[in-house]
């Protein structure tokens, strides 16, 4: 694991790329060693690409050694082409889903990308289609089927198969919210912001999106559903501070509040803004609502830094290779352990999550 220099320059670098300001990076210059260290740490983080938008702002004495720096510079290329590869996707998909009929809402993914700076250097993963109607959800699904397209389900009462090399999700819910008390209250927040949904030109093509309030509920509690199962890397607070910043002056504050006070998840929505402006730079003032005084949050962090993406890398919980593929290990006992890290904070959640997994989970079967 690496040692706390580099993650305190891993997190400086990213703060530089993510927000395009200079940071006095005191402890600088890293050895060799750690500058591999540093950048296999934020691979695992998937945030390469905006912490080598950080290395752009470094006095040239500082940089990685020129073998890393080719070996990075190579690696951004890779990112920017797979966004490229996954816009196409996003085009054919759309085009083939309103020939039918049908006008999904994109969730995550290219519609977060664009609230940064440089969006072809965020690391995309998959595509995730949230379908307001049942029916055109059931459509959707035939119509793939009618053309050939492997489909299965998946725990969490979703869909995938794969376009263009592109795994596709198609869900009938767009919240990760998993208490079962609060699903009509979603459904009544949905109707409530649906006129607000966005609209953006994508290639020649109207693509919808979440309205901003929605958007950033989504991404949060997106954020809170991995943390209760494996863990999450930076890339997602990345994703979250870069969407309150830029819908900062679309949303009402208290309003977002008293929907995380309903869903009862607002104690660790407290952990999380801690985060993002202590660690990851969100500024103050791109807050909905003001912090508590004392927050502390440095465990969640820790916990974070030590998991890398998705929680394939924690130290105590080592992933394997499987099938060609990379799996996690003791599944049962990291959830476990999550539950009772979070009960606290989000306590619904913490018990209904593994319940209602588990349960789709024999859906599926």
């Amino acid at each position: 694991m690496p040692d706390n220099k580099i993650h305190t320059v891993l997190l400086s670098l990213l703060r530089s790329g993510l927000w395009g300001e200079n940071e006095n990076n005191k402890i600088l210059p890293l050895s060799d060693e750690q500058w591999i260290q540093l950048y296999n740490c934020a691979r695992q983080h998937t945030i390469e690409g905006i912490v080598f938008d950080g290395l752009q702002r470094l006095p040239f004495d500082m940089l990685p050694p020129r073998e890393l720096m080719l070996k990075w510079t190579v690696k951004i290329d890779q990112i920017e082409r797979r966004n490229m590869q996954m816009n196409i996707c996003i085009k054919e998909e759309l085009e083939f889903f309103n020939d039918q009929g049908i006008y999904p809402v994109l969730l995550k993914g290219q519609g977060v990308a664009s609230c940064y700076d440089v969006p072809g250097h965020r690391v995309c993963g998959d595509v995730d289609w949230y379908f307001e109607q049942k029916k055109e959800y059931h459509k959707a699904n035939r119509m793939l089927k009618q053309k050939g397209i492997s489909i299965s389900g998946t725990a969490g009462f979703s869909t995938e198969y794969v376009w263009r090399g592109i795994l596709t999700e198609h869900h009938t819910r767009m919240f990760d919210i998993h208490n079962p008390f609060c699903f009509t209250y979603l459904d009544r927040l949905q109707q409530q912001f649906y006129n607000e949904r966005l609209k953006r030109e994508f290639q020649g093509h109207a693509l919808l999106l979440p309205a901003p309030i929605l958007m950033i509920l989504q991404v949060n509690v997106h954020i809170l559903k991995h943390l209760l199962s494996f863990g999450v890397g930076l890339r997602q607070l990345c994703d979250s501070a870069r969407v309150y910043h830029t819908f900062r002056t679309k949303v009402n504050g208290q309003e977002l509040k008293q929907i995380y006070q309903t869903l009862g998840i607002l104690k660790w929505i407290h952990l999380l803004h801690t985060v993002l402006v202590k660690f990851v730079g969100l500024p103050l003032t791109s807050l909905p609502f003001e912090l508590p005084d004392a927050s502390d949050a440095d465990w969640m962090m820790d916990e974070i830094l030590m998991s890398g993406n998705f929680g394939f890398f924690h130290p105590r919980f080592e992933g394997k290779m499987e099938n060609a593929g990379f799996v996690r290990n003791h599944v049962t006992r990291r959830v476990w352990s999550n539950m009772r890290r979070y009960f606290k904070f989000a306590p619904m959640e913490a018990v209904s999550f593994p319940l209602v997994q588990f349960y789709s989970k024999l859906a599926v079967k």
